[in-house]
């Protein structure tokens, strides 16, 4: 008690320089900031890594449950429930779903594994500091010396004349005691502090713990994906809903196992059966919502079939017509090519008919098979169209003019080409010729 009463006062002296306060040594105030610095640092990192791992000590299943790529599969996999069986979208997510859970399974052992070798061991070496109590100690005997000198000196000036050397030994002996409390406390928080830094190799190895099970992480979380990933893009590559327009020929084909593009077949086979006679054909716009509608159809289910049968849906010839159109002029790779392009205008530009007509057949030859086999079924609905020119009122070269800006393109800007608007004539032209000559560009392929 009186022990306290003495630290008290002597606080209370110095904090209004009526006593002195003995400085620590330039050594160990070093080693304290230094030491200090690193313990600031180590409690940042624990308290990065905490919420980064769902908590320390917390059981797989608990981490388990607050997983973001757990929840993440589980709501996947959930909100396929109203999808029906055939959905490729259906297949795909109920994959993803599977993977996420099992990537979050991954990422929950991970967590563990940081917490274990990471977290906990950092947190260790924060707990395990006795710097706290050695700095307490020390000020305590700071205290105890600075008082103890404080009465020492008191008694030396009060005693001046009649010394009393038996009070003053007592109260030097008093004084070298607590100096000596005092110069071990400073080396005992030294030594705390430098073990507390001996440590540093230890916690730097934990550091390279979190890369290691990040690493082990994501290298196996790689290894989910990887093999789930051929199940989804099988699915996608069997699905038959594929959109139709915007996409290549050659990709269009090849999905849809055909010869001819299914817009082709299907709206010629449509004008053949019910309109051949028609005024206007391909001239005459068509309506636009009727179009979004055969357009949605073939990007949906790949055909317009099923809404042709509907009683109450009865497009009309010019939307049918219109919807073709569009088609063709949306392919990425115009019927009639890009790499073409240069060699039908310069076909087109020959003035002599008969090396004309042989060059315009030489280019149509060079065609890919693909565009070949679709521009022959194309020219030749329109050979049989133009012939019905007196009631339709669709020529050969009305038909070349409101069709060949669909056919062909030069690459640069597609239909707005400054090219393409320079060569309208050329291109009219050749289209026309490849009608007007069906028979012969085609040869027996032509009926």
């Amino acid at each position: 008690m009186k022990k306290q009463f003495m630290r008290a006062k002597q606080i209370a002296n110095q904090s209004i320089g009526r006593a002195e306060k003995t400085e620590i040594s330039d050594k160990l105030q070093q080693i304290e900031k230094k030491s200090e610095a690193a313990k600031k640092s180590l409690s940042t990192v624990v308290k990065v890594f905490v919420p980064y791992i769902n908590g320390t000590g917390v059981d797989k299943e608990k981490r388990l449950r607050k997983n973001h790529a757990s929840h993440l599969g589980q709501s996947l996999q959930d909100c396929t429930a109203n999808l029906p069986s055939d959905s490729v979208l259906k297949s795909v997510v109920m994959d993803l779903g599977t993977a996420l859970n099992e990537v979050g399974k991954l990422q929950v052992n991970a967590e563990a594994n940081i917490d274990e070798d990471v977290v906990i061991p950092i947190s260790n070496v924060l707990e395990n500091d006795g710097a706290a109590k050695a700095k307490k100690r020390l000020s305590g005997a700071r205290l105890d010396m600075d008082s103890a000198k404080s009465r020492l000196n008191k008694e030396k000036e009060r005693s001046s004349g009649s010394v009393n050397m038996v009070k003053l030994k007592t109260l030097n002996d008093e004084y070298e005691n607590n100096e000596k409390i005092f110069n071990q406390a400073q080396d005992g928080l030294a030594i705390e502090h430098l073990q507390f830094l001996s440590n540093e190799t230890m916690v730097a190895s934990s550091v390279l713990n979190f890369v290691d099970h990040q690493m082990l992480y994501l290298k196996e979380a790689i290894a989910v994906y990887e093999a789930f990933r051929p199940s989804i893009q099988k699915s996608i590559e069997q699905s038959p809903r594929k959109k139709v327009f915007g996409v290549t020929l050659t990709e269009h084909l090849q999905t849809f196992k055909r010869e001819i593009a299914v817009v082709l077949e299907e709206c010629i086979k449509y004008i053949t059966e019910n309109a051949m006679e028609t005024e206007g054909l391909f001239r005459i716009t068509g309506s636009a919502s009727q179009m979004k509608l055969l357009r949605a159809a073939y990007d949906g289910v790949g055909s317009i079939e099923s809404i042709l049968d509907e009683r109450d849906f009865i497009p009309g010839i010019h939307s049918i017509a219109g919807t073709l159109k569009q088609y063709l002029r949306e392919l990425p790779e115009p019927l009639m090519t890009h790499e073409f392009y240069d060699e039908w205008i310069d076909a087109a530009k020959i003035t002599d008919p008969q090396e004309r007509l042989q060059e315009l057949w030489r280019v149509n030859r060079s065609l890919p098979k693909e565009n070949y086999e679709n521009l022959k079924f194309l020219i030749t609905f329109l050979a049989t169209l133009a012939e019905n020119a007196e009631i339709n009122k669709m020529s050969s070269s009305n038909l070349a003019l409101v069709m060949a800006p669909n056919l062909l393109q030069s690459s640069l800007q597609g239909l707005e080409s400054p090219t393409s608007q320079v060569h309208f004539n050329e291109i009219t032209s050749a289209v026309q010729s490849l009608i007007d000559h069906c028979e012969w560009f085609f040869q027996e392929d032509c009926v």
